[in-house]
């Protein structure tokens, strides 16, 4: 099975890193390629909360929040003609907190034909989505008041 591991170093706290990143819709802020990400069960995000999203070059896909465990990680699920299984894990650092991605993707059908040309081209977004990710969560912390 492909894995793809990324990490970066964000000045903040884990909860604060938790609190955004583990609700799905924060992609939309980071993320240049996620064009939908919308929110279709009820209540706070946690384990069992589903979302529609939409990358660009993708057709519409279910995903859900398998696993949440604030604040140190959780995991998402989608199915399609390439399955993901994505898993968040933050750990307070000196510097603030590490946060670490692993992303699996899994073709199915003719999916399997174009998969190591998404493979390539997920390996290049996920290295620069860390960065979107900590400009977007230091911005943020920059921007609200202190408690």
């Amino acid at each position: 099975m492909t894995v793809i591991r990324n990490s970066v170093v964000i000045r903040c706290t884990p909860e604060e890193a938790f609190d955004y990143l583990a609700d799905p819709r924060s992609e939309l802020e980071w993320s240049p390629q996620c064009e939908v990400m919308e929110k279709i069960t009820d209540g706070p995000v946690g384990s069992g909360t589903k979302f529609r999203a939409k990358w660009k070059g993708s057709p519409p896909v279910e995903l859900e929040i398998v696993h949440f465990d604030r604040p140190h990680t959780w995991t998402g699920h989608s199915r399609g003609g390439i399955e993901v299984v994505f898993t968040g894990t933050l750990e307070p650092v000196p510097e603030g907190t590490r946060f670490r991605a692993e992303f699996r993707p899994r073709a199915h059908g003719w999916y399997r034909l174009i998969f190591p040309l998404f493979l390539l081209m997920v390996r290049r977004g996920e290295r620069a989505a860390m960065g979107h990710i900590r400009d977007a969560l230091e911005r943020r912390q920059q921007t609200q008041p202190p408690p």
